[in-house]
C-alpha cells in the first residue's frame, strides 16, 4: 500500500510539474475555434478546359472521370454516392455547362445478380438517387430519391428539363397486372434537384431515352419489357404514352427485340433504336410515328449508338463480339467494320461525337473489375487515336461542347 500511495504521489507531483511547465512556456500558441463545416471539403477546384470536356459514370468505382476531349487527357476524378460502404452504382451522367453541374444517377446493384443484359442495374430492391455535382471540383451539392432501378438519365438542350428513366426488372416479373408491371419517368427541374419529382407511368422496364430539341418536350423511350418505343408528351400533366411496337410477338414482360437505347438524329426527324434480344436497330420516323422498313442486322448486341453530323451515318457499337459498325441508316448497308482486341476495347458501351466530326469517342466497359478506357476513333478508318483511362465499368460519355 505504502509503495502504491507512493507511485501515486510522484504521478500525480509530475503532471502538476509538467501542467505548470506548459502554462509557462513562453511559445506556446492557442488557435481560434474552428466554425466551419464538421466534415470541410479539401476538393482542388478544377479548370475546366476551354474546348470539349466528357464526364464518365463509373458503375463499379462509384466515380466520374473529367476528360479534355481534345488534348484527348485524362484529368480528373472524384467519387460520388451517399453509401459510405456499398456500391453507389452510378449509372449514366448528364452535364451542363450553363448550369456549371453534372447529375449522375446512383442505380444501386441487386443483392445477387440477375439474368440478361445489363440486369444486375435492374433488379436491385433500393430507391435510386439523382445526385448533382459541382462542375468546378465535381463534388456532390444535393440529391433526391428517385425510384428503384434507375436506367437513363438525359437533360434537355436548354438545360430546363431533366428526365430519369427506371429500368425495373424487378417490378417486371413481380407483378401481374400491365399496369403494376410498369415503370415511370421521374421529371426533375435542374435547378432544384431537392425537390420531388412529377412522376409519369410508361412502360415496362423502360431505358434509354432522347429528348426532342431544345425544351424537351417529347420524350422518345426504349421500352425493353414491351418491345416498344414510348412517345411521352412531357408539357402534359397527365403524361400521355403513345407505344408504339417494334414488331409482332412478345409479351409483356417477355421481349423478343429488346430495345434498350434510343438515339435521335441531329435533324430531330428520326430516332436510331438498338434492341438487345433481337441483335438488330431500327429507325423510328419522328413525324409519321412509325419505324421505317430498314432493319440494321448487327453481328453483336447493340447498344448506344451515334449519328454522324450530317445523319448520313451511324456508328453502332456491339457485344459478343465486341465490335464497332459504320452503317448507312437508309440502307442498312454496313460500311465499314472495326473488331476490338480483348486488350483494346471490352464491351464497347456507347459511341459519341464532340464538336469535331472527324473524332469519334467510344465507352469500353471493360471487366467491370479494372479500371477501362474511352477509345478516341478517326470517324473514317476507325482507327484508334488514343485511349483514355477511366474508371471501372464506365457506361456513359456525356460530352459539354465548346459552343454549348
Amino acid at each position: 500500500m505504502r509503495t502504491a500511495r507512493s507511485a501515486w504521489l510522484l504521478i500525480t507531483a509530475l503532471l502538476v510539474a509538467s501542467t505548470t511547465a506548459c502554462s509557462n512556456h513562453a511559445d506556446r500558441v492557442v488557435g481560434d475555434p474552428y466554425d466551419g463545416t464538421a466534415f470541410p471539403d479539401r476538393r482542388a477546384r478544377i479548370t475546366l478546359p476551354d474546348g470539349d470536356f466528357g464526364l464518365t459514370s463509373n458503375n463499379g468505382s462509384d466515380s466520374v472521370t473529367l476528360l479534355d476531349l481534345n488534348r484527348f487527357e485524362s484529368l480528373d476524378s472524384g467519387p460520388v454516392g451517399i453509401d459510405p460502404v456499398a456500391l453507389d452504382g452510378p449509372h449514366h451522367i448528364a452535364v451542363s455547362r450553363s448550369l456549371n453541374a453534372a447529375f449522375v444517377a446512383l442505380s444501386y446493384p441487386a443483392p445477387a445478380l440477375a439474368p440478361g443484359p445489363h440486369a444486375a442495374h435492374g433488379s436491385s430492391q433500393r430507391a435510386g438517387v439523382v445526385e448533382e455535382l459541382a462542375l468546378e471540383n465535381l463534388a456532390p451539392q444535393v440529391s433526391h430519391r428517385v425510384e428503384t432501378n434507375p436506367g437513363d438519365i438525359v437533360l434537355s438542350q436548354d438545360s430546363t428539363r431533366l428526365v430519369v428513366s427506371h429500368f425495373d426488372l424487378l417490378r417486371a416479373s413481380r407483378e401481374t397486372e400491365l399496369e403494376k408491371q410498369r415503370a415511370d419517368l421521374a421529371v426533375l427541374d435542374p435547378l432544384a434537384i431537392d425537390a420531388p419529382p412529377h412522376y409519369i407511368r410508361t412502360c415496362i422496364a423502360p431505358h434509354g431515352v432522347a429528348l426532342s430539341r431544345p425544351s424537351g418536350e417529347l420524350a422518345f423511350v426504349a421500352c425493353y419489357g414491351e418491345d416498344a418505343i414510348g412517345v411521352v408528351n412531357l408539357n402534359e400533366p397527365s403524361g400521355q404514352v403513345e407505344l408504339i411496337r417494334i414488331g409482332a410477338g412478345g409479351d409483356p414482360g417477355r421481349p423478343l427485340y429488346g430495345p434498350y437505347a434510343a438515339i435521335l438524329s441531329n435533324d430531330g426527324q428520326s430516332v436510331a433504336v438498338s434492341n438487345t434480344e433481337s441483335s438488330d436497330v431500327r429507325i423510328f420516323d419522328v413525324g409519321s410515328r412509325a419505324f421505317n422498313k430498314v432493319i440494321i442486322v448487327t453481328p453483336g448486341k447493340p447498344f448506344f449508338s451515334a449519328w454522324d453530323d450530317e445523319d448520313e451515318s451511324l456508328y453502332v457499337p456491339t457485344q459478343n463480339p465486341d465490335a464497332l459498325l459504320i452503317v448507312d441508316p437508309s440502307t442498312a448497308r454496313i460500311k465499314r467494320t472495326r473488331v476490338f482486341a480483348k486488350e483494346e476495347c471490352q464491351a464497347p458501351h456507347e459511341a459519341v461525337f464532340g464538336s469535331d466530326p472527324h473524332t469519334l469517342f467510344v465507352v469500353c466497359e471493360g471487366d467491370h473489375q479494372a479500371p477501362s478506357v474511352v477509345l478516341a476513333l478517326d470517324a473514317e478508318s476507325l482507327e484508334t487515336k488514343a485511349s483514355l483511362p477511366v474508371g471501372v465499368y464506365p457506361d456513359r460519355l456525356v460530352i459539354s461542347r465548346e459552343a454549348e
